[in-house]
């Protein structure tokens, strides 16, 4: 009987719970789903010309070293514009004499970090910054902190120079015009080329002395005269000088001292030699990975400075020193609110002074009166290295 019972009892809650499923439910109402507009995918572009205000800000990302590469702003208005990829050990670029396009030397690997390395020498057009022509070219250029003149375009625009180092000392020569490279060549004991005319240049060597160097009308290099060692041992000069003039540079040495250096004769002739601290100021000494810029115009030369010994080369500066090449003296000393490891003047008559941290991710936009700050601009990478202004263009003319 108790069987029976249960078994009904079961029969009914299962015709109960039969019931229940079975009973119709509601169905939610149907989200309302917004009707999106339409987009038009569109491609920006910038100008034919780089004007003297823009500023290419170079990233070498130095945590993962693969990715380099080099930012376009606008100093005018704060504005990031776009960017072009340096790949590893990214240095810097080179602007065409005309303004038109950037020259990118890269170096990328087949499988990331590995595999087969191949060199290039990269066209970017500024109007959209895509990639055009490109010049495969030995696989042995330098990997270091950024230094410009490891990659100089020569004044005319003929060739492009790429210094190697694998220990050997050489140089590549590349003809951008026929878009082909031209040689390499045995440069011993001195290294990277610093522009002193249409096709010349000089090198500086291991014992501080300097060498000069020409290229002929294929791009062929003719090593010519070397100096005597100018500098001494302990305290030799940076790798950075700073340009003044068509064949003249200031080698400035770690602890401050200048040597002016003339290779208009094709024999590079030592001049005037000066120091950037005076008296009660042998604490202070330039430092960064970029510590000098020249503004041509007014001839000013603005120095990063900072307080430390020997070894402190690479330290940021605290305030800028700025000094007349012609008198060599000081004429103004500004205290910045950050420290910065790069400095950088537009070369134009109206210029704008600009400053950064390796680290920092920020420009800073700068009067370069009073070094006061007129605007940042921000989020452009970690590990900026090296700012570079263009040269003035001069103006297109009318159409023919």
């Amino acid at each position: 009987m108790l069987a029976k019972m249960l078994a009904g009892g079961f029969g009914v809650m299962a015709l109960a719970t039969t019931t229940a499923c079975a009973a119709p439910r509601k169905a939610p109402p149907a989200p309302k789903v917004p009707v999106l507009a339409v987009e038009d995918v569109t491609t920006v572009e910038l100008k034919d010309r780089i004007p003297p205000h823009w500023l290419v800000v170079n990233d070498v990302v130095f945590t993962h070293l693969l990715d380099g590469r080099a930012y376009i702003v606008d100093g005018d208005k704060g504005e990031y514009l776009g960017m072009v990829p340096g790949g590893h050990s990214h240095v810097g670029v080179q602007f065409t004499p005309d303004g038109s396009h950037l020259l990118m030397p890269g170096t990328f690997f087949a499988r990331g970090s590995r595999g087969e390395r191949t060199d290039v020498i990269t066209w970017f057009a500024l109007k959209d910054l895509m990639p055009g022509e490109e010049v495969v070219i030995p696989p042995k250029r330098i990997q270091s902190l950024p230094l410009l003149s490891s990659i100089p375009l020569t004044d005319d625009g003929r060739f492009v120079l790429i210094y190697n180092f694998t220990p050997e000392q050489s140089m590549t020569v590349v003809d951008a015009e026929a878009k082909s490279v031209v040689g390499e060549f045995e440069t011993p004991g001195c290294a990277l080329a610093h522009m002193t005319g249409p096709r010349s240049f000089m090198m500086q060597c291991a014992d501080g002395s300097l060498q000069s160097g020409a290229l002929d009308e294929s791009g062929k290099i003719t090593l010519g005269a070397t100096t005597q060692p100018l500098f001494e041992r302990e305290d030799p000069a940076s790798d950075k000088p700073v340009r003044i003039s068509a064949s003249r540079w200031l080698f400035i040495t770690f602890a401050g001292a200048v040597a002016e250096v003339d290779n208009a004769s094709g024999t590079p002739t030592p001049g005037a030699r000066w120091k950037l601290t005076g008296p009660g100021e042998d604490a202070w000494r330039p430092g960064g990975l970029q510590p000098y810029t020249f503004h041509a115009p007014s001839g000013l030369l603005y120095v990063l400075m900072h307080q430390g010994g020997p070894g402190t080369h690479k330290h940021p500066g605290t305030e800028i020193w700025v000094f007349s090449v012609a008198s060599k003296q000081r004429v103004a000393r500004l205290p910045i609110e950050t420290p910065s490891t790069a400095i950088e003047i537009s070369k134009d008559a109206d210029p704008l002074l600009y400053t950064a941290l390796f680290g920092s991710g920020t420009v800073v936009v700068r009067k370069p009166a009073d070094a006061s700050v007129l605007r940042k601009i921000e989020g452009l990478g970690n590990d900026i290295s090296v700012l570079q202004a263009p040269p003035v263009v001069p103006a297109a003319g009318p159409a023919k």
